[in-house]
């Protein structure tokens, strides 16, 4: 365990203070590494600058980046199968009625992190854009698939962005000013995400960012809509970051009603001729 090597290497510089923190981090690896730093310390009744001077005593400028290097330790043996281990072992009997327990505790905690002026920015940012670029990797590809979709439906000209390297430069090259490149990505960063982060703050395109916990990258996106899903130690779903996007869609037919509700009005008489 990451904590635990540091605190050996840097034990002779440790207060007493250092070794109550590090202490909590040891015993709650799970939760500890996506704690703030008010999250660490105020059960303990310390000010968060303790955390701050716990973080340099054992090498870092500060608490989020010891955080981000413990998220990332912890994460790296963190496999799928122990995620789906740690679901069934939290709910033996029935596994329906504890997942949908779960569902409902971690929607219900969502506008705590996402606000809706929030999602009328970015709504209002898609409104304008000329083109929405929607970048998944992994399981994120079924967000991309939907909000493409959902947001064509609506209007605007959204693009997928999957597939390979050469795939997403093709589209990057046609990405402008005005533009919005919206990134749906969870637990880990893909490795793509930075560079078209870079090529949006380039290219003067409002990059956006429908996360859990990637909350420190470089470049920072313009927007972060972010809310945990569940416990970061079991296996989680995509109901969550769904239902935002879900949310910013019907944000948007609020927000431009004659475009996105035009639009759908001419998808229904469409269907219907393709019916008849």
């Amino acid at each position: 365990m990451l904590i635990t090597d540091l605190a050996k290497n840097h034990g002779d510089r440790l207060t007493a203070t250092d070794r109550r923190l590090v202490a909590v981090l040891q015993a709650r690896p799970a939760e500890a590494a996506f704690w703030s730093a008010a999250d660490l310390t105020e059960p303990l009744g310390l000010h968060q600058s303790a955390a701050t001077r716990m973080a340099q005593r054992l090498g870092y400028d500060g608490y989020p980046r010891l955080r981000d290097a413990l998220r990332g330790d912890y994460l790296a043996g963190d496999g799928p199968s122990q995620r789906v281990r740690g679901r069934l072992e939290r709910h033996p009997d029935d596994v329906l009625r504890g997942l949908v327990e779960d569902e409902v505790a971690a929607l219900g905690e969502v506008t705590r992190h996402v606000t809706q002026s929030e999602l009328d920015d970015l709504a209002d940012r898609i409104a304008d854009a000329g083109r929405v670029h929607v970048f998944g990797h992994g399981n994120a590809t079924v967000l991309v698939e939907l909000l493409v979709r959902r947001l064509r439906r609506s209007g605007v000209h959204a693009v997928a962005l999957v597939g390979s390297d050469r795939d997403l430069a093709e589209h990057l090259a046609s990405l402008g000013a005005g533009d919005v490149l919206l990134a749906c990505a969870f637990r880990r960063v893909p490795r793509p995400l930075p560079t078209l982060l870079e090529a949006a703050a380039e290219r003067g395109a409002h990059s956006a960012l429908l996360t859990d916990t990637l909350l420190s990258l470089s470049p920072q996106p313009d927007t972060v809509l972010a809310a945990p899903r569940g416990r970061d130690d079991a296996f989680l779903s995509l109901t969550v970051p769904m239902a935002i996007a879900n949310a910013l869609v019907l944000t948007l037919a609020r927000r431009a009603p004659e475009r996105a509700l035009g639009s759908l009005d001419r998808l229904g008489r469409l269907l219907e001729r393709f019916d008849s």
